[in-house]
């Protein structure tokens, strides 16, 4: 199969590899398609030479491992790309990227989608409904963090809610916000063309900085740019016993002054990843309409278009999904 390979330097090179073959538990899955993820940007330099990356991605279900009863073949899926053990107390609760034994699809620990074929556990695809378009199987990787991240936040009915960051995963946050009721939303991005897309994903409120917010006038903030430096203008955001959730990628050191967080009595949770539950979840939204995903999606490539997509995806001003399709 062709795979679009970590070369050196962080760049990728078409490259003709073995299929992979489906084990005990796992099947094959044919690519429709796969997201580029600014996790992915983050991460492919420091990912050995001949990974294949890619961890938004569904497709055909075209090979059958042992112990897969109930699967057909040419059945449509979603994949979530955490292969965990399937017994364990974080598997039972649905936290399976906590698993111990956890395998992380496209980030190293297996094959992921930027390539025709991969193989996947069966407890980690998800069938499709007839009515969402197969290429849609790419977006409820990126709808389940969105929805992880509201459910994290606790954002209810009646909430206003600010959510820092207009890139995929602040998109989805607010059209979860949207969806779980919030009264008002406001999002904050530099990028005129990102501000534009919060509207459209149900932002009622844009603005350009952080500073422009209002002093207590949030329930919850969510921190969805990956942005190191701004949790004190987050407790100055939120009200007291308000909710901040952090969702963005970072790997610089953050501090801020604690004394202001408890005198409010805020709560500060982190969100990563999602649940099988929630991946159920999006599809139910996405076939009954209260999730439209086709907005979300920006450009499509073909797999030797996989080094110029992640230079679109470096750009600041960049917003919506990029695409390849194997």
């Amino acid at each position: 199969m062709r795979a679009a390979v970590v070369a050196s330097g962080g760049q990728y090179e078409i490259a003709e590899v073995a299929d992979p073959s489906p084990g005990p538990g796992e099947l094959l899955v044919r690519v429709t398609a796969c997201g580029f993820c600014g996790s992915d940007l983050k991460a492919r330099a420091a990912m050995p030479v001949g990974t294949i990356m890619g961890h938004e991605f569904g497709g055909e279900v075209v090979g059958l491992g042992p112990d897969t009863e109930g699967w057909l073949a040419g059945t449509q899926v979603a994949v979530l790309p955490a292969l965990s053990c399937g017994q364990c107390e974080w598997c039972a609760s649905g936290h399976v990227i906590h698993c111990a034994k956890v395998r992380l699809v496209g980030l190293g620990g297996t094959g992921g989608g930027f390539a025709e074929l991969a193989v996947v556990t069966a407890a980690a695809a998800f069938p499709l409904t007839p009515r969402i378009d197969p290429v849609h199987s790419a977006l409820v990787e990126p709808f389940a963090v969105g929805l992880h991240t509201a459910r994290t936040g606790r954002i209810e009915a009646g909430d206003d809610v600010l959510v820092v960051g207009a890139g995929t995963v602040g998109l989805t946050t607010i059209a979860w916000a949207r969806a779980r009721g919030a009264r008002r939303i406001t999002a904050v991005d530099p990028a005129a063309s990102r501000r534009s897309a919060a509207e459209s994903f149900g932002a009622t409120d844009v603005l350009t900085t952080v500073e422009e917010t209002q002093a207590s006038g949030y329930d919850v903030v969510a921190e969805c740019a990956g942005k190191a430096g701004l949790l004190d203008a987050f407790v100055t955001a939120v009200r007291p016993r308000g909710r901040i959730v952090l969702a963005g990628v970072t790997i610089d050191a953050t501090s801020f002054q604690s004394w202001a967080a408890l005198m409010k009595e805020v709560s500060i949770g982190f969100a990563v990843y999602y649940t099988p539950e929630e991946f159920r979840t999006v599809i139910a939204a996405f076939t009954s309409g209260l999730i439209d995903p086709a907005p979300l999606l920006a450009k499509r490539v073909e797999l030797g278009q996989v080094n110029e997509a992640f230079d679109d995806l470096a750009q600041v001003a960049a917003s919506g999904k990029i695409l390849v399709q194997p």
